[in-house]
């Protein structure tokens, strides 16, 4: 009964919208279905071989046609909005109701009693961190009733931290369940092949996660709520909810993640970097590749790039560590003691814990904005570049009342405001975070850390990607309390 009224409250303006949708993608697949058989029989035979690296060309080839429609600095265009015709967009359209279920729950009515959600949050017990949710949402597609399915994981531990974090459940509805916006759809760059999806406000990202990554999150839930209630001004990405959704047009299942957007902000990332610490070869990105996209989005640099090596040394240069541009290099600038020892301590405590959880292969990712972009470190112009709008844009300060953030990393305007030693604003704003903590310390890894070592020499050996949890996390302390200046 709740869930029909919930389902018609949502579809009350759009319920044609949805529903043509998705009978579109049914149709489309009763279309396609026998021409695709074969090929879904080798899918299943060599899915782990075949279909994750048919996925990455396929992301390639799509991030190159975004990349070169947004070359000229236009807006977002049809193809990267989530619209009706869209291929996910039934899909998208699952999520906003399933999340809009499970954040306007206000009371539980399993038992005799009936209780506040929220006042059942503030006194978690353990089984809080186990429960599980289910909901069966029926649909009524042209005369065709059907339904899907939806889980909620853990719904009042991920209330629990919503509130520690002042994120206002009718805000937060509104960026997700709006019926009347779309998602906005991020192609990765990363090699996990994941669906990325943008709120229609940029505040929420939303990543598919495969099985065993679900899995692993649920069982370092009562950790990571403990560390992130523990430490406010973690750096470690917020988790806002945990979901699984069910299609009727999907032969299988999606589990998917609500977080926080680093990037939030009103101000433009001039410089990107992806930080783990490691400086082989493989953690750099050529200069012609910041030169041929500097009119579109941003390239995201990498160690050797934050550390100032630049194509003359990396081309038959054996011995990189000692020559690098100082003019390239970028420095986390952050002005009194008492700053730097709040930023390099929390990198330690949130490096000790994912040590802890056996967790390694994470990342710091590094935007920095420039009050005067041309001196940032790294940084490439576009062609029509004009230095006076821009001062003029950046320089006016808003007037509306905005909520303090609960980390001290994220109260100038979303970031860090660098400092010099005198204590008066520098020339940068860094937006801080670290990603992608759902990786363990598996066979996998382990086999690529024996074969890595092997091939390499021994002074090498320590500069891969695959470590152990414990060298991992110490040096990756090392790489980036080594930056403050």
């Amino acid at each position: 009964m709740i869930t029909q009224l919930i389902m018609e409250n949502f579809t009350q303006n759009n319920e044609s919208k949805f529903e043509e949708a998705l009978s579109i993608t049914l149709r489309r697949k009763q279309e396609t279905g026998n021409k695709k058989k074969v090929k879904t029989i080798l899918r299943k035979k060599y899915r782990s071989i075949r279909s994750d690296l048919q996925e990455q060309k396929k992301r390639k080839r799509q991030d190159y046609k975004r990349e070169k429609r947004l070359s000229n600095g236009n807006k977002e265009k049809a193809k990267d909005i989530v619209h009706k015709d869209h291929e996910q967009f039934a899909l998208t359209w699952g999520m906003m109701m399933g999340v809009q279920m499970s954040i306007g729950r206000q009371f539980d009515f399993s038992g005799n009693l009936c209780c506040d959600m929220d006042m059942r949050a503030d006194s978690l017990k353990v089984t809080d961190f186990m429960a599980v949710d289910k909901y069966n949402i029926p649909l009524k597609i042209k005369g065709m009733s059907s339904h899907f399915k939806f889980k909620d994981y853990a719904p009042l531990a991920f209330r629990n931290l919503r509130n520690f974090w002042n994120i206002d459940k009718y805000e937060y509805m509104n960026s997700i369940c709006n019926p009347d916006a779309n998602f906005l759809e991020f192609m990765s760059n990363s090699k996990s092949g994941m669906y990325f999806f943008i709120s229609h406000d940029k505040k929420y990202m939303i990543k598919t996660l495969k099985w065993y990554e679900c899995k692993f999150l649920r069982r370092i839930l009562p950790h990571y709520a403990r560390h992130m209630i523990g430490n406010p001004n973690s750096l470690i990405n917020q988790y806002y909810g945990l979901h699984r959704v069910k299609m009727p047009h999907l032969n299988r299942k999606i589990h998917f993640v609500v977080m926080n957007n680093i990037f939030h902000t009103p101000k433009p990332i001039h410089t990107l970097y992806d930080l783990k610490g490691a400086t082989y070869s493989g953690r750099y990105v050529k200069r012609c590749k910041f030169e041929n996209k500097a009119k579109g989005s941003n390239v995201c640099g990498k160690d050797l790039n934050f550390r100032g090596f630049t194509d003359n040394d990396k081309s038959g240069n054996k011995k990189m560590d000692c020559h690098h541009e100082p003019e390239y290099m970028q420095w986390l600038k952050i002005g009194k003691v008492d700053r730097k020892f709040a930023l390099a301590d929390q990198i330690a405590s949130d490096s000790v814990f994912l040590s802890k959880m056996k967790i390694m292969d994470y990342s710091l990712l590094i935007g920095v904005h420039g009050r005067d972009p041309l001196q940032v470190p790294g940084y490439i112009p576009h062609y029509n570049y004009d230095k006076t709008k821009i001062d003029k844009k950046h320089h006016i300060r808003d007037k509306k009342k905005v909520k303090i953030p609960v980390s001290l990393f994220k109260r100038d305007d979303g970031g860090f405001c660098g400092m010099n030693v005198d204590g008066t604003p520098n020339n940068e704003i860094y937006y801080m975070g670290i990603i992608d903590i759902l990786q363990q310390y598996n066979l996998l890894k382990f086999a690529e850390n024996k074969y890595k070592s092997y091939i390499s020499s021994r002074d090498c050996s320590t500069k891969i990607s695959a470590l152990p949890p414990q060298k991992y996390a110490k040096r990756f302390i090392e790489f980036i309390t080594g930056s403050i200046k």
